[in-house]
């Protein structure tokens, strides 16, 4: 009887040994950390006061979202189940600036913080959101099409720009730039400018002497990659010939719409990355600096180490930058399986959005990323969404405006 009875006796003992150590397994993962959250003020403001303060914690490994508005003060104290976090916050701030009383909204952002132990203590810099007054990227198609037979089609990119105010403004001048770097490869970059700056590996801009092209409240222009009617080669395309602009490099083996006017290209050729690992933004150069002086004095010169099969290779690159100051408007654009990190400032842009949630998505093609519409007023304008959080802002894997 004992013989026969042991492997009973063998079986409960490695099942009672296996549930104690899944119950192990779980306590592990659902450990626990107090964290306190205390925000900083945005520079060089006195009197400051926030109202309606709140802060989003997303859990980058479970995508588990936990929202609070317990705020005291600058000070915020939660529970949170270790892990690493994605952490953002919005908010309205009543301050004084050189003797005068204002109010605006705030905002915050922080990525990949690890939170881990009993106790845990996390900064989180506010900027201040400054009031939409120029354009709006409301639209970015970079995935491109594929044909009948499945092949990778190229040239029908483009930017879908909106007039978000409720006065006239001119395209004329405006800069629109592709990110140096990649949200998907994060790199000790020296020096490190992305708070002051926008590093850029193309830069475009449009045409006219100011006044040259007007754009309504409510209206949009489309600066196309190649402004043809790409259903004649692809029935899966579009017609970009009503395009306003169209990007054109010399010298390339590049197709040129003569009636449709060329973007001026300031730095390289726009090249669309497909995947989305590069961001972009819209800007105006201050009419005191021309575009010589811009090509004379913002350069930017970076140096990193590229780690690679345990080898250290010094690198470095020399490229143009873009004061934050003067951009208007940013899209941080990535894919899920891949995201590193966010390459703007976060008083710029704090989120990111996609087409594709892994490298080489088939799915992505035809796809595009579409800024969402907060309201329509009774003439039927869009006012457009704009926290400055692309993760909000956007519809990802949208369909494009142009594709009927």
């Amino acid at each position: 009887m004992k013989i026969k009875l042991l492997p009973i006796f063998f079986t409960i003992a490695v099942m009672a040994i296996l549930q104690s150590c899944s119950k192990d397994d779980d306590n592990e993962g659902n450990r626990q950390s107090a964290v306190t959250l205390t925000v900083v003020n945005p520079d060089d403001l006195s009197s400051v006061s926030y109202s309606g303060l709140s802060v989003s914690f997303k859990e980058l490994n479970t995508g588990k979202v936990t929202q609070s508005t317990s705020f005291t003060g600058n000070n915020l104290s939660i529970s949170l189940a270790e892990g690493s976090y994605e952490i953002s916050i919005d908010g309205k701030i009543k301050y004084e600036a050189d003797g005068t009383s204002a109010e605006a909204s705030v905002s915050g952002y922080k990525e990949s913080v690890v939170i881990t132990g009993s106790a845990a203590s996390v900064s989180l810099n506010l900027f201040l959101k400054t009031t939409q007054s120029d354009f709006l990227i409301e639209e970015v198609f970079f995935t491109g099409t594929r044909t009948a037979e499945g092949k990778q089609y190229l040239g029908d990119k483009y930017f879908r720009i909106y007039n978000n105010t409720d006065k006239t403004l001119y395209a004329d001048g405006l800069m629109i730039a592709q990110s140096e770097f990649m949200t998907t490869d994060k790199q000790e970059y020296t020096p490190n400018i992305m708070a002051q700056s926008f590093a850029a590996n193309a830069i475009a801009v449009v045409p006219g002497n100011g006044t040259t092209y007007p754009i309504a409240p409510g209206e949009y222009f489309i600066i196309a990659e190649d402004a043809i009617n790409h259903k004649e080669y692809n029935p899966n395309s579009m017609d970009m010939r009503p395009a306003a602009f169209e990007f054109y490099t010399e010298d390339a083996d590049d197709v040129d719409n003569p009636a449709v006017p060329n973007m001026e290209n300031l730095f390289s050729s726009m090249v669309i990355h497909n995947r989305g690992f590069r961001s972009f933004v819209i800007a105006r150069m201050p009419a005191a600096v021309s575009k010589t002086a811009y090509l004379t004095d913002y350069t930017y010169d970076y140096e990193y180490n590229l780690v690679f099969g345990g080898e250290t290779y010094p690198m470095g690159e020399s490229v143009y930058s873009i004061p934050n100051a003067w951009i208007i408007d940013a899209v941080n654009l990535s894919v899920e399986s891949e995201f590193q990190w966010i390459v703007t400032a976060p008083s710029l842009d704090m989120g990111w959005t996609y087409c594709g949630k892994v490298d080489s998505d088939a799915t992505r093609y035809g796809k595009s990323v579409r800024r969402k519409t907060l309201s329509t007023a009774s003439n039927g304008k869009k006012i457009l969404k704009d926290t400055n959080n692309s993760t909000v802002d956007f519809s990802p894997e949208a369909k494009p405006s142009l594709m009927n």
